[in-house]
């Protein structure tokens, strides 16, 4: 249901998309409390992975500013795997870039570069961190990260 609203809203469907967010939210809040769950998937079943969907659905829909509480909550170390922790870095460096935060757009990146190095060289965050450094004011540090990560060579 997850995976299903971020297609819906990147394919600008916001009804579908909060419709599914909202399944999910109530399939998790079903699952019985205190039972070990099997990892059979890269994302668990938690409230957590639903927020960080929430963030990445929200920004996706062009409105990020209903993404913030969502991506503040999350605790990036909690999350299951490198690949979780970069997602969360990647939608939350997308969410402050719509929001015009270039400091927080660089820290978000530079937590991806951390978790995840390679997920820091792939095109997407590359024309990210290319768009944040050729902002009007581009945030300090942002030409030694573009230089780190391949964007400047």
């Amino acid at each position: 249901m997850e995976t299903a609203a971020y297609t819906a809203a990147c394919a600008h469907n916001a009804g579908t998309a909060h419709d599914l967010l909202a399944g999910a939210a109530e399939a998790v809040d079903r699952l019985p409390a205190g039972l070990p769950r099997q990892r059979l998937f890269s994302v668990d079943a938690t409230q957590t992975q639903v927020d960080l969907y929430q963030v990445g659905v929200h920004t996706a829909l062009g409105e990020p500013d209903k993404a913030i509480p969502y991506a503040t909550r999350i605790n990036p170390a909690a999350l299951p795997t490198a690949e979780r922790q970069a997602r969360w870095g990647t939608d939350t460096a997308r969410m402050w870039m719509r929001l015009g935060d270039q400091q927080r757009t660089l820290a978000a990146l530079q937590f991806v570069d951390r978790v995840a190095p390679e997920e820091a060289r792939r095109p997407a965050l590359r024309a990210l961190t290319s768009e944040l450094l050729y902002t009007a004011m581009p945030a300090a540090g942002v030409r030694d990260f573009a230089r780190r990560t391949g964007v400047l060579g």
